[in-house]
């Protein structure tokens, strides 16, 4: 399914042909995300601000996770499109899930291991023998993923599942309960928010995996086709937004998601964490990248993760890169200079 495609002319004209969706023809398209609208996730937040999943017929609808799989929610029909982190993605492969990753959200590990600022751990290595904490299951993976990669034995490491409690967070890694803990950018702002000094120990080697890509049942896509390819296009320039304009962007988030910015420093911490891993690498919008999940498959092997190796070509699908990659920069900057205008 991974194929090699222009970022042309094509497109653009057959999606810049489309007029803006009257009023009757939104649809709502349900997505299963892994935080609510937040500063993280700015593109939500952008492209409702400047209209764009408006203009491609569509009203997104955030779909929280549960105590279910992630991935069950495609399979079972609950959501037209969900969020998962790279070792999810894998792991349904080898369950033998149809499941299409076809937009790589964030490039970057959205995660970190994260120690008190004067800790003696210079690394993942230092853990062993000592007790680390993961916000919630789905942090496991990686936590694995890391140990393996420091030359841990995962018998040497006890793992707590601590939540999301701020003061919870806080007052184990403060009061060395837990070493460590395991979790994403709401979790980073949580300790940070209860005053802690800390930094991040996660490996480099997995520091460029895709922490969040758009995967879909592989059997829906093309019922979905049309209103997929509106939804990247309004997505990637819901991305390209805030490279554009950093300082709208923040203002938009801050009138659709205040509780972000109570405290300023925080907020701009949240929209910086977002940025550093919605923006792509090398400008491609959503690209799939076929080496990187070769690597993360690899790791997965050596962990005991997985059994044996999968095809990418199986589950990577870049039907919809093309699409993303479609609009004119000139006329999203157009469109935050008018927001600008009204709002600011």
């Amino acid at each position: 399914m991974l194929m090699s495609t222009p970022y042309g002319l094509a497109a653009a004209a057959l999606l810049a042909a489309a007029a803006p969706a009257a009023a009757q023809d939104i649809t709502t398209l349900k997505i299963l995300t892994p935080v609510p609208r937040t500063a993280s996730w700015y593109p939500v937040l952008a492209g409702e601000a400047l209209g764009y999943f408006e203009e491609a017929g569509i009203e997104l609808e955030l779909v929280p996770g549960g105590d279910l799989p992630a991935t069950s929610f495609l399979d079972n029909g609950t959501v037209d499109i969900a969020s998962l982190d790279a070792p999810q993605v894998v792991q349904a492969q080898a369950r033998g899930l149809d499941i299409d990753v076809v937009y790589e959200v964030m490039h970057g590990a959205v995660e970190g291991i994260y120690i008190l600022e004067d800790s003696e751990a210079q690394s993942v290595a230092d853990l062993e023998g000592t007790t680390v904490g993961i916000v919630g299951e789905s942090d496991r993976a990686l936590l694995v993923t890391a140990l393996d990669i420091g030359g841990v034995p995962l018998d040497s490491v006890e793992i707590v599942v601590l939540g999301e409690s701020a003061p919870l967070l806080a007052n184990s890694l403060d009061g060395g309960q837990v070493a460590a803990i395991v979790g994403g950018p709401s979790d980073l702002v949580s300790l940070r928010s209860q005053d802690l000094a800390i930094r991040n120990i996660l490996p480099d080697e997995i520091g460029d995996l895709p922490a969040n890509s758009f995967a879909m049942d592989a059997e829906r896509i093309e019922e979905l086709r049309p209103m997929m390819e509106g939804f990247f296009e309004a997505w990637a320039k819901s991305v390209y937004a805030a490279e554009a304009d950093p300082e709208a962007v923040a203002a938009m988030a801050k009138e659709a998601v205040p509780a972000d910015w109570v405290r300023e420093e925080l907020g701009t911490l949240l929209l910086d964490l977002g940025m550093s891993l919605h923006v792509p690498d090398n400008g491609i919008y959503g690209e799939l990248r076929s080496d990187v999940w070769t690597n993360l498959q690899e790791d997965l092997m050596a962990a005991g993760e997985i059994e044996e190796m999968v095809d990418n070509e199986s589950f990577l699908n870049d039907d919809f890169i093309e699409a993303a990659n479609s609009f004119d920069k000139e006329e999203v900057q157009a469109d935050i200079e008018a927001w600008r205008a009204e709002h600011m």
